[in-house]
């Protein structure tokens, strides 16, 4: 049974080769995953200003500024923790870290009063330096204790715990791979987002911002296809000079002017769509008549774009292949002009095509940014550009692994995709 499985496995990806294939590129695509973890974490601390910084357009007090980045490990050292940083002269070799004086959560369970359960002196201290060493870590807990009159109380202590650290991971960098390891992209540290799960961002802003990407690819891709085909197929025609004359204009405009001024013209002047809002993107409806009145600006939008640009590269790429000499030899033989044109030219053409599905698909996928903002789409996009203005530094090193872990897939699937437009490829 697990035999047929396996070989149901390879048949299902192309055969051995290709399988073996995708595993070789997924093996080489961690250690550029690494690196691009490393330098998205590098640059983004560069961005001047940081995310406690300042506090309704002023400058924050030192000390409090030194709470939050103590809070959040911003006070570690960004890649490894060398002998004795951060460690002042007068100090030495000891360090001491004081804690609030809770009653210890273990003692309260034993039954002890809250008097005899906190340490006077809840101070943890550390000598010298040394590669390895056993830390006694302090977390926040809750304890529920039965009062003699049989109510019960919540009360706040102090959970301890003893962790082999290695003083060199006890920095910003290592700490932060270790909870990407885990799928854990810590918290975020915008304004409006402090405290939140990246994860939980992530997980709530993609859906909509797929949903909007893989609607527009699907659209633009079949608009166009056939846009490229037809002016490929009437070269130097009316037809070609008129299609060619709007799809390069439609590349030509930004869509950060294209949308405001289908906003002017739809919402403004013709009111035939009601003005943008983010609400109904909170439970996205595609049987919704209020839904889809509101998808068709941010929708054409991206597709024109899109459907722009493949439509010029299918063109290019059709017309090259028409000149080809398989091509000649096929309507030599009096195969059809459509079976010469669909069976033998249009899968070869497409493989510039499919060349740049990877890059778009991981752009459009993740979040378009300025549809987004402008459309008021609470999506992956409108909550990178956000992340750049708080300098929330979790959340926009997340979004950006992300886009990059997209983009890797995308190139993986467009290899794939080689095989099937020309049989002629194998990756052996």
């Amino acid at each position: 049974m697990l035999v047929r499985i396996i070989n149901g496995l390879v048949g299902l990806v192309g055969g051995a080769d290709m399988l073996r294939f995708l595993i070789r590129r997924i093996l080489i695509s961690i250690p550029i995953l690494f690196l691009l973890i490393l330098f998205a974490f590098m640059l983004v601390r560069l961005i001047p200003g940081g995310p406690f910084s300042a506090v309704g357009g002023k400058e924050r007090d030192p000390r409090s500024l030194g709470v939050l980045n103590a809070q959040y490990g911003l006070d570690k050292p960004l890649l490894l923790n060398f002998p004795y940083d951060g460690i002042a002269p007068d100090v030495g070799m000891e360090t001491k870290t004081a804690y609030e004086s809770f009653p210890d959560c273990d003692k309260l369970r034993q039954g002890l009063s809250r008097e005899d359960a906190t340490s006077p002196t809840a101070v943890e201290v550390e000598q010298g330096w040394a590669l390895l060493r056993l830390t006694v870590e302090h977390h926040p807990a809750y304890v529920t204790l039965t009062l003699a009159n049989g109510t019960t109380e919540r009360q706040r202590c102090d959970q301890t715990q003893t962790v082999l650290y290695s003083d060199l991971a006890r920095s910003q960098f290592l700490q932060y791979l270790d909870n990407v390891l885990r799928f854990d992209f810590g918290p975020s540290l915008g304004k409006t987002t402090r405290g939140q799960s990246v994860s939980d961002i992530i997980g709530a802003r993609l859906p909509v911002s797929m949903l909007l990407g893989s609607m527009a690819a699907f659209f633009g891709f079949l608009i166009g296809i056939p846009i490229g085909v037809v002016a490929a197929l009437y070269r130097n025609s009316v037809v070609d000079y008129g299609s060619t004359f709007l799809m390069t204009l439609l590349i030509s405009i930004p869509s950060f002017v294209l949308g405001p001024t289908l906003i002017i013209i739809f919402v403004n002047v013709l009111k035939v769509i009601p003005g943008p809002t983010g609400e109904v993107w909170l439970h996205p409806n595609l049987l919704d008549p209020n839904f889809l009145s509101r998808l068709v600006l941010p929708l054409g939008t991206l597709t024109l774009g899109v459907s722009a640009g493949i439509s010029r590269l299918t063109r290019a790429s059709l017309l090259q292949v028409l000149g080809d000499d398989y091509i000649r030899t096929a309507r030599a033989k009096g195969m059809r002009e459509r079976g010469v044109i669909y069976i033998h030219a249009l899968k070869n053409a497409l493989i510039p095509v499919a060349t740049v599905l990877g890059p778009l698909l991981a752009g459009i996928l993740t979040g378009t940014f300025f549809i987004e903002r402008i459309f008021n789409i609470p999506g992956l996009g409108d909550t990178f550009l956000s992340s750049i203005t708080d300098r929330d530094y979790t959340l926009l090193t997340g979004t950006t692994i992300l886009y990059a872990t997209f983009l890797i897939l995308g190139n993986i699937l467009v290899d794939v995709m080689y095989t099937w437009l020309d049989p002629r490829i194998r990756f052996d």
